[in-house]
């Protein structure tokens, strides 16, 4: 996938969302594995690019968007998606179900994700931090497994 520069909530996004939970509750965890890479892995290298991007003041992307998205890009993580964050870091093996959640829980973000336009740049970064750990949860997952 090419690396867009902004993540819009539009319909295919919201199609690999809904996609995303029918595979937790299904509890296939090698196919969410799988999914999670093929499907979210840009996230990590958009989150890269906006930090590049910002700390060299060249964020041009944000600038020459409407103003309704660039309110949203600036948008700062809410309380619940904090809380995703933090539950995403759990290191009890009995949590690992939650963490593995966190990142549907994270986007979702209590029903807000239908009524966003776009991923923020924070959204962007809480992200990748909520997808490493889900991946490193996986991985761990499956090497007991074996």
């Amino acid at each position: 996938m090419a690396l867009d520069k902004i993540i819009y909530y539009d319909s295919e996004f919201i199609k690999k969302f809904e996609e995303l939970k029918t595979l937790l509750e299904d509890e296939d965890r090698p196919k969410i594995y799988q999914f999670l890479l093929k499907e979210f892995q840009f996230i990590f290298k958009l989150n890269q690019y906006y930090w590049k991007q910002i700390a060299e003041s060249n964020a041009r992307e944000f600038l020459e968007e409407e103003e309704e998205i660039r309110q949203e890009l600036m948008r700062p993580l809410s309380y619940r998606q904090y809380r995703m964050i933090e539950r995403s870091f759990s290191p009890w093996r009995e949590e690992e179900e939650h963490v593995i959640w966190s990142i549907w829980d994270f986007l979702h973000d209590n029903g807000r994700i239908y009524h966003k336009k776009v991923m923020s740049s924070a959204e962007v970064s809480g992200c990748s931090m909520i997808l490493e750990n889900v991946y490193s949860c996986l991985a761990r997952t499956k090497k007991d497994n074996k």
